[in-house]
């Protein structure tokens, strides 16, 4: 009997001292920054994924019961979010979680005006993960990254040049080119181009572009597209230009497909153009 309550009370101070060593050796989880990728960027906006990795060096488990960030833009507080989803870490072990965050160029345009004429914008993002752990209790462990993210912009399109290359009584051979401006220090590449050309009123071309243009960063491209036209289409202009007028309004509208060679651009993003005019042949 006396030796079985040696043992016993040998096997509580065992496991108090281990206790107490536990106790000891309690250390706050750690966060850290681990990647950021663009899930999603369009000419309107762009959605975020900010990865980090919770270590809990602990021989116990712990659970992470919020999270909270802020977005910063230009180094001013632009979004903030709070996720209170609970996160359990096993002892000993890593976890990863992830922040989504999306923003809309255009308010983006309205609060930081200079974003407008830049390639790319400054951003800052903080997090602080709320922590319960035993015997410290709740703690709160920050953490911080910050980069770069593109901004891209619409291409421009301009009216080129009206070439009369033949003309006469029965109609006219006419190349008619536009421009296409990237601003963007990436390339683009447009598709399904379709254009619809008015001049004085009467249509002149109604067609679609089979060919896909690439253009460069920063590069100007102009399109040439010949095209024959009958003395019924081109209506007044034709007597006009043959009798020296050189002046004529001209509507251009269309749309194409723009794809970019930029990370987590969606290819086949449609967009619009409408131009309008006077133009004077040389």
């Amino acid at each position: 009997m006396k030796r079985t309550l040696i043992l016993f009370t040998i096997a509580l101070i065992m496991v108090g001292c281990s206790t107490i060593r536990d106790a000891a050796d309690i250390r706050e989880p750690n966060v850290t920054f681990q990647d950021m990728s663009i899930e999603r960027i369009t000419f309107d906006g762009v959605t975020l994924l900010f990865d980090f990795e919770v270590d809990n060096p602990n021989r116990f488990g712990v659970s992470a019961e919020q999270y909270n960030y802020e977005f910063f833009i230009n180094d001013q507080s632009f979004i903030n979010g709070l996720q209170e989803e609970p996160l359990s870490i096993g002892r000993e072990s890593t976890q990863s979680i992830q922040i989504p965050v999306t923003l809309n160029f255009s308010e983006v345009y309205e609060t930081f005006s200079s974003v407008v004429h830049q390639d790319s914008l400054s951003y800052a993002l903080s997090t602080e993960v709320e922590f319960d752990v035993p015997v410290l209790g709740m703690r709160k462990v920050p953490v911080r990254t910050s980069g770069e993210i593109p901004v891209p912009k619409v291409p421009r399109i301009s009216m080129g040049e009206f070439d009369v290359k033949q003309i006469s009584l029965n109609g006219a051979e006419v190349e008619i080119s536009f421009n296409v401006q990237n601003p963007n220090p990436f390339a683009i590449s447009i598709a399904n181009a379709a254009y619809e050309l008015t001049v004085n009123g009467r249509e002149w071309l109604d067609t679609t572009l089979g060919e896909t243009i690439r253009v460069a960063g920063s590069e100007r491209k102009t399109i040439n597209i010949p095209i024959r036209l009958s003395s019924s289409q081109m209506g007044s202009a034709l007597m006009d230009i043959m009798n020296g007028e050189s002046t004529f309004n001209y509507d251009l509208k269309g749309s194409a497909d723009i794809s970019a060679e930029l990370d987590g651009f969606r290819d086949g993003q449609s967009f619009p153009f409408d131009l309008s005019g006077t133009y004077t042949l040389d």
